[in-house]
């Protein structure tokens, strides 16, 4: 795989040598932007078109902000690095994901200060709420988890269905820990985002370790909430 870094105008560039290109048209805007496919504070996802093919431009904004997540960067990749890695390493295992093009970032002092990556348009359906779709997403999350890795974020809508087959997108592709916790609660995450689901986990929902990740999950939101709770009347206070 032809898969290098390579360093451009202060931007370090994450390609493979035929799409480096492509790195000068984002750079400069040479780009239709067709739609954006989220805009929120967290990152913004854009539909853009390039020489009349379709891709995703995405810019994880507050992971390039937040000055506790650009210390980590000194010492792993950037989020940009990270999930575009993720994505050669599906396609490497013969997983079913959208086809990574490239990412860049920006460093100060050793840090991402700015990031971006590209991939090329999925037209898939999306799984939300179509329960018909749901024994294949079960199917290949447990296929990913065979290959030795974890989605990272396996909500439901983090998966697409096109010609028979279920794609993911959106992931954040780790190794599973020895334990199998891991495992577990990325099933119970995906329980969360999916009501009834579980009516085609099958074993999994007799597993020890499924049914302790699924009460870690409802304790850990609980808590989330409460903390933010207090954090807001702490602000509204001062």
């Amino acid at each position: 795989m032809d898969l290098s870094v390579r360093h451009k105008n202060g931007w370090n560039i994450l390609s493979k040598s035929q799409n480096i290109s492509l790195f000068d048209m984002i750079s400069e805007g040479q780009y239709t932007i067709k739609s954006p496919l989220k805009e929120h504070h967290r990152s913004d996802v854009y539909k853009i078109e390039i020489n009349k093919q379709e891709y995703v431009l995405k810019t994880p904004k507050e992971k390039n902000k937040k000055w506790w997540i650009r210390f980590t960067t000194l010492f792993r990749d950037g989020e940009a690095f990270k999930n575009i890695k993720g994505m050669f390493k599906y396609e490497e295992l013969g997983l079913h994901t959208t086809k990574p093009v490239m990412a860049a970032e920006k460093r100060k002092l050793g840090m991402v200060t700015d990031s971006w990556l590209l991939y090329e348009f999925l037209d898939g359906e999306s799984c939300l709420d179509r329960e018909e779709f749901y024994p294949m997403v079960v199917k290949e999350l447990k296929l990913i988890h065979s290959k030795g890795y974890l989605h990272g974020d396996p909500q439901i809508r983090n998966f697409l269905h096109r010609s028979s087959q279920i794609y993911v997108i959106d992931s954040n592709p780790k190794r599973v820990g020895v334990t199998g916790f891991s495992r577990a609660y990325e099933f119970a995450y995906l329980r969360k985002s999916a009501p009834g689901i579980e009516a085609y986990f099958g074993e999994i929902n007799n597993w020890r370790l499924y049914k302790l990740a699924f009460k870690y999950d409802i304790y850990e939101r609980k808590f989330v909430r409460t903390r933010r709770k207090i954090k807001k009347l702490f602000l509204f206070k001062n």
